[in-house]
């Protein structure tokens, strides 16, 4: 997107602020899908009516014409607004007129952002500190958080930045079939599921392309004996237990480590993704891992079996839960 662009003209006096809309901020937008005409609109420096607004029986005024007012369906979604190289994207007075302008009743959107070129901020009207601040050396490597900050579905609805992409679908993306032989070496398993008499699947986080991804390994009900065959005779029988009644799940919470021979399953589209599962063929080992990992799960809701609930491990130094 910045191939043949160099940082360095951030320090020349003569790159200023419309420098930072054509160079920087028109590229960004328009490969999130904002054009001037269509669902996602961008308009240019859309100028208020009343160009206030109330606090108390006080009029405030609303002194900034943002140069980005981005819609979804006409509906104003986020405010985005320029600066030159010199001026601060979270000074306190910047923020305080993006913000103005976004709560105004004639835009009245939940999301701002300023952009100098060299730093790139977006906010929330709730909250105080940036949900996204970038340098500019990490537009192209953090591209998929400028996706989650300033794209039209997660503007829309904030909560599916919690979702992390699909690990199945984005290896398809490379052009890998169905019938591509994969091995999973050390894959520490998180929740698993009965999701019909026919059909388990185990969910993990893994990281690629340094990025978190989220794995879905579906696997036949005669598949469940040697995953777990590398678990003391007392936890496979209670983990049996627990995935065999309501609400046939159970987490493992990472302590079942397996080498995995697996292939691409189907796509499978739900409501905001497309993911693609990745089928077990054979379990290859299974083994007992309880070495703590980073990240551990600490969602998981009260009423699921925990495998580390279910042991302890006695140390040189006292007796510590597993």
């Amino acid at each position: 997107m910045f191939t043949n662009f160099d940082a360095r003209l951030f320090n020349d006096p003569e790159f200023k602020e419309d420098a930072v809309r054509e160079v920087i901020i028109a590229p960004i937008l328009s490969r999130l899908g904002y054009h001037p005409i269509g669902k996602n609109r961008v308009i240019r420096s859309k100028n208020l009516v009343q160009p206030f607004i109330y606090i108390g029986t006080r009029k405030h005024p609303v002194t900034i014409i943002p140069d980005y007012t981005l819609l979804e369906e006409n509906q104003p979604i986020l405010i985005l607004d320029a600066k030159s190289p010199i001026e601060s994207v979270t000074s306190r007075a910047n923020i305080q007129q993006a913000y103005s302008y976004a709560i105004h009743p004639e835009i009245r959107c939940k999301h701002f952002g300023l952009c100098n070129g060299r730093q790139l901020a977006v906010f929330s009207v709730d909250a105080v500190e940036p949900l996204l601040n970038l340098k500019f050396e990490e537009f192209e490597p953090r591209w998929s958080d400028i996706e989650k900050h300033m794209g039209p579905k997660f503007l829309l609805q904030p909560e599916l930045r919690r979702i992390k992409p699909d690990f199945g679908f984005r290896i398809s993306q490379m052009g890998l079939s169905n019938d591509t032989e994969l091995i999973m070496l050390a894959t520490r398993l998180g929740m698993f599921a009965r999701v019909t008499d026919t059909l388990y699947s185990a969910t993990v986080n893994c990281s690629f392309g340094e990025e978190d991804h989220c794995v879905s390994y579906d696997f036949a009900p005669e598949l469940l004996t040697p995953m777990l065959a590398g678990l003391p005779k007392e936890l496979v029988e209670a983990f049996q237990r627990a995935i065999s009644r309501a609400p046939f799940q159970a987490c493992a919470d990472l302590v079942i480590e397996v080498d995995l021979r697996v292939h691409l399953g189907d796509p499978i589209k739900v409501e905001h993704e497309t993911f693609i599962p990745l089928v077990v063929d054979e379990v290859l080992a299974s083994r007992f891992n309880t070495t703590p990992v980073k990240n551990e799960p600490t969602d998981i809701p009260p009423y699921i079996f925990r495998l580390s609930n279910a042991f302890k491990i006695i140390t040189s130094s006292g007796e510590t839960d597993g």
